[in-house]
């Protein structure tokens, strides 16, 4: 009789795994150290000479500070200009859409809602993150401006997820809250190192953060 349970006992693992897997975790740090500017500023946006796929997060209540960010800047090097909302910001759209026609709008899950359990933080994370990806290949932005709280983390964290692949990472420029004077906020300590341009609204954060430029209060 054929004893169904019967399995084929596998010969000895492959000793090549242990140097591959190695071998891979090596490359995504050094491709990851590549792409990541770390302490270093990119040039100022003003320099800009030909139109740049712009992608803007435009945090619940950091209206005001967007906006007069983008103020100076040429709208016809910024173009075209894609603003990403959170889900649940039932203000912001209409705020966009007055000050500027030409907005194409994206809706984007919270990674956290307010007062939400940490429990159920990484459930709500992976799914912002899932469609901050795809929209980062839609969009294929050159350019990405943030601000505001931790809503911002997954459209950054797709950028660094799809340039591993190979594909350009678009330049992002983060500012942080007028309420952060002495210290950064959590949002800003995660993403000190890996954006481009650290922009803060007192002088003193600069002392204490090299790569911090400080443009006055956007406030």
């Amino acid at each position: 009789m054929t004893n169904v349970f019967a399995f084929k006992v596998s010969g000895p693992p492959n000793p090549m795994f242990p140097g591959i897997a190695v071998a891979c975790a090596v490359l995504i740090i050094l491709r990851l150290c590549a792409i990541t500017p770390g302490r270093r500023r990119s040039p100022a946006l003003k320099q800009r000479e030909r139109s740049c796929n712009a992608l803007i997060f435009v945090g619940s209540g950091k209206f005001a500070e967007m906006m007069t960010l983008l103020r100076p800047l040429n709208p016809n090097l910024y173009t075209p200009r894609s603003y990403l909302i959170a889900q649940s910001d039932t203000l912001s759209e209409s705020k966009v859409k007055e000050q500027d026609t030409n907005a194409i709008i994206y809706r984007l899950p919270r990674a956290r809602e307010v007062g939400q359990s940490w429990l159920t933080v990484p459930l709500s994370m992976a799914r912002a993150l899932a469609v901050a990806i795809q929209l980062e290949v839609k969009v294929n932005p050159e350019l990405i401006l943030c601000n505001g709280p931790g809503s911002c983390i997954p459209i950054c964290m797709a950028a660094y997820l799809v340039a591993m692949l190979g594909v350009r990472r678009p330049q992002i420029v983060y500012v942080e809250s007028f309420a952060r004077v002495t210290s950064l906020s959590l949002t800003g300590k995660l993403l000190y190192l890996f954006v481009d341009r650290f922009i803060v609204q007192w002088p003193e954060l600069t002392q204490k953060y090299p790569k911090a430029e400080y443009l006055g209060m956007l406030a």
